[in-house]
């Protein structure tokens, strides 16, 4: 059976280089951590940030002025991200008292020019657009709103599109099965 021996390291003080304390106190050679990947936000603040996918389950609609300035368009905008969109969801067109149109959303994406749907005079600048699939536009739509029209003059609001193409609304998250429940709510 042989022995077997170790190797010492003499540093350029001529001492044991892990026991130099002359080497120990100098200055070590930090490598920077790798760059970070950005993660994707549901808030960007530039073309630069990356954007959430879309992951929710519902459809949802927009108002507008008029169908005629926004049907055929690639993207939609977007004050907000819509955190409970679909992808391949439809995005309705909704006028003060109808749903009008309709078209797949793709994803969310940064614009740097945007006019607002409902106001064609107002321009929103940069930010968030949801991009359509423009092969998808159906112009045909015609739903009338009823008696939830007063509910839904403002914003985008969530709904979902049953396999008879008819719609059940959503209101906090729950879907509008009674018209009445909408007055006990306010």
């Amino acid at each position: 059976m042989g022995t077997s021996t170790a190797s010492i390291a003499y540093c350029e003080h001529e001492e044991v280089e892990a026991a130099c304390l002359e080497c120990l106190a100098m200055p070590k050679k930090v490598t920077p951590p790798p760059p970070t990947t950005p993660r994707a936000t549901k808030s960007p603040s530039s073309s630069s940030d990356k954007i959430s996918p879309l992951a929710g389950d519902l459809d949802m609609s927009l108002p507008v002025f008029s169908v005629d300035g926004a049907i055929g368009s690639s993207t939609l905008a977007a004050r907000v991200f819509p955190h409970y969109l679909r992808r391949g969801g439809w995005v309705y067109l909704r006028t003060a008292d109808k749903l009008e149109a309709r078209v797949k959303a793709l994803k969310v994406i940064w614009r740097q020019d945007r006019i607002d749907l409902a106001d064609p005079d107002r321009d929103l600048g940069s930010g968030l657009a949801i991009k359509v699939d423009p092969s998808t536009w159906d112009d045909q739509i015609d739903i009338e709103l009823g008696c939830l029209a007063d509910r839904q003059r403002d914003g985008f609001r969530y709904l979902m599109t049953n396999d008879d193409d008819t719609v059940t609304h959503y209101l906090g998250g729950r879907p509008i099965t009674d018209h009445d429940e909408i007055d006990l709510r306010d």
